[in-house]
C-alpha cells in the first residue's frame, strides 16, 4: 500500500484489540491496520480458539459431550499446516488444548445464567469518536460477560501483568453495561476474575481515550508516510514475529 493515503479510511473500526496496539506500539498499529500486515497463526493462538469453541461445544450441545476430543480435534484442524511442516512433531499446546477446554466448559456451566451470545460481533457508535467501535465478547450470559484466556502459565494478579486483557474486558462491560469477567485456564489450573466496576470505569475510559488519540493522529499527520517520520520503530514484545518486523524495517527505511 501507498504511503501517501491518510492513516484511517472510512471503513476502519476501533477496537479493544487495535487499541492496545497503539499503546504497546503505534508502529505495530500502523503496520497492522494501515498496512494489514498480520502475525502468523501459531499453535498459542490456535490453543485459545480450539478450547474456546470447545467450551462453547460443550455449553450448548445437546447429551454429554467429550469435550476434550472436540478441542484436540478442532485444534489438528485449525493447525492443520503448522503440524504438516513440523512432520510430526506434537507441539506442547495440542497436549493441554482438551484439559483447558475441560476448564473452560466447567467453570461457565456453574454460572448459573442463560448463555445469550457467543463470539456475537456487534458494531456501534459513540459520541466523541468519528469511527465506530467493533466488539467480540467470547460468552456473553444474562448480566455477565466472561473472555477466556487460555494460557500456559496462569497469572497470579491479571491487573498486573495482563492489563490489556482488563482492558479489553471492561470495555466490554462498559459498552454492554454487564458485569465482566476473565476466565483463565491452563491444563492444571483454572481461575475466574470478576473486574470491580472501578476498574471497568477507569480502563474503559482509557481505551475509549485511547481511540481518541488514534483519531487525533489521523488529524496531525496528513499521511502514512508522515506518521512513519515522527513514530518510533519498536519492535519488542511477541506481537512482532520475523517476518512483520521485515516489513516494518522496510517501510520505515
Amino acid at each position: 500500500m501507498k504511503k501517501t493515503n491518510p492513516i484511517l479510511d472510512k471503513e476502519y473500526r476501533h477496537s479493544a484489540s487495535r487499541g492496545n496496539d497503539f499503546v504497546d506500539s503505534p508502529a505495530l498499529w500502523l503496520i497492522r491496520n494501515y498496512f494489514n500486515v498480520r502475525s502468523k497463526t501459531n499453535y498459542s493462538m490456535t490453543m485459545g480458539n480450539a478450547s474456546e469453541h470447545a467450551a462453547h461445544v460443550g455449553l450448548t450441545a445437546p447429551g454429554e459431550i467429550d469435550v476434550k476430543a472436540v478441542a484436540y480435534n478442532t485444534f489438528t484442524q485449525m493447525a492443520e499446516d503448522l503440524l504438516r511442516e513440523d512432520q510430526g512433531v506434537i507441539p506442547k499446546q495440542l497436549d493441554k488444548v482438551g484439559y483447558i477446554a475441560k476448564n473452560f466448559t466447567d467453570v461457565l456451566k456453574n454460572i448459573d445464567q442463560k448463555l445469550l451470545n457467543y463470539n456475537k460481533k456487534t458494531i456501534i457508535r459513540r459520541k466523541g469518536l468519528k469511527q465506530s467501535i467493533t466488539y467480540v465478547p467470547d460468552f456473553e450470559f444474562e448480566d455477565i460477560i466472561v473472555d477466556t484466556k487460555a494460557t500456559m502459565a496462569f497469572p497470579t494478579d491479571p491487573y498486573k501483568t495482563k492489563l490489556a486483557h482488563v482492558r479489553q474486558a471492561s470495555l466490554y462491560g462498559m459498552l454492554m453495561n454487564k458485569r465482566t469477567a476473565l476466565l483463565y485456564a491452563t491444563d492444571k489450573k483454572v481461575g475466574l476474575f470478576e473486574i470491580p466496576p472501578n476498574i471497568v470505569e477507569r480502563e474503559s475510559t482509557f481505551m475509549l481515550d485511547v481511540f481518541k488519540k488514534i483519531e487525533h493522529n489521523n488529524k496531525l499527520f496528513k499521511d502514512a508516510k508522515e506518521f512513519i517520520k515522527y513514530t518510533v520503530l519498536n519492535t519488542d514484545g511477541y506481537k512482532w514475529d520475523d517476518e512483520t518486523r521485515k516489513i516494518a524495517y522496510r517501510y520505515w527505511s
